[in-house]
């Protein structure tokens, strides 16, 4: 399976600043620990270890401001730093977060068995996405067992407007928060059959809401299939997607449809009948 021209990142991922706030009351905003944060982000989708030099200039807060950052989160064991090379990486106790979120999620423990139900019935990469802004999150995955995925894995960041799980939540979001995505998101032509006419993507939603189902064909990776369905809380707002992953030449779009379809939509409304609060 190809990568598309951005390696599989998307651009917004790949950004060494967290988000900004949100909240508007600003009273209570520490703005310490935003750039605390951006010292972290500064590792982000980035395999070499990285100077103090090359830290201040991707987070953009000063090599003063980022060497005492880098010194407290090295004290806290966060960051460590090659005696040889006075490099920095970030440390396997960052994984905590990670665990600590898959344990509180309550949609991850329920939906195992569904999608690892759905994976052995296909021999099929399945994955469970959640939504955040304007891109997915992957938060389960079961790998395909015929071929090479994707080389995605929990954590994983892809654009919402040209992928089958995010499109599938955005058919059932306010109209109010598609516009802000299509308005506020850079609709990138990553593939040659990448969709970014914001029209066209509104047709697309009209149809998912009608189908119950997604596809994506070969809109971010170059030989990637997929096909989605979204899950739902119990007061009816969208919570998550579960998608299935095929390559061609192995899988048509026309197969895909026919034989996924209703094991897809299945595994969603079988992981939505449990209620979810968020």
């Amino acid at each position: 399976m190809t990568k598309n021209a951005s390696n599989g990142i998307d651009d917004r991922a790949s950004s060494a600043l967290p988000p900004e706030p949100t909240d508007g009351d600003d009273r209570l905003y520490v703005g310490a620990v935003r750039k605390a944060f951006s010292v972290l982000y500064a590792f982000r989708e980035c395999s070499d270890p990285l100077s103090l030099a090359e830290i201040a200039e991707r987070t953009g807060i000063g090599r003063s401001a980022a060497q005492r950052f880098v010194h407290t989160l090295k004290a806290l064991g966060y960051l460590r730093q090659d005696a040889a090379t006075r490099r920095y990486r970030l440390t396997a106790r960052m994984l905590d977060f990670a665990c600590a979120y898959l344990r509180n999620d309550p949609i991850v423990s329920v939906a195992f068995s569904h999608l690892q139900e759905a994976s052995r019935r296909t021999g099929e990469t399945v994955n469970l996405t959640r939504r955040d802004d304007d891109q997915i999150i992957f938060v389960s995955r079961f790998p395909s067992t015929s071929v090479i995925s994707a080389d995605l894995v929990i954590g994983s960041r892809l654009p919402i407007f040209c992928t089958s799980p995010g499109r599938a939540m955005m058919a059932h979001l306010p109209e109010a928060v598609v516009d802000d995505i299509l308005s506020g998101s850079r609709l990138r032509q990553y593939t040659d059959h990448t969709i970014t006419d914001p029209d066209a993507i509104r047709t697309r939603l009209e149809a998912i809401r009608r189908d119950g189902f997604e596809t994506a064909f070969q809109e971010y990776f170059v030989g990637d299939l997929s096909i989605a369905a979204p899950i739902f809380r119990k007061d009816g707002r969208v919570s998550a997607a579960v998608n299935i992953a095929v390559a061609t030449p192995r899988w048509t779009p026309e197969r895909m449809v026919e034989e996924l379809a209703p094991i897809v939509v299945e595994t969603a409304r079988a992981i939505s009948a449990n209620g979810w609060e968020r």
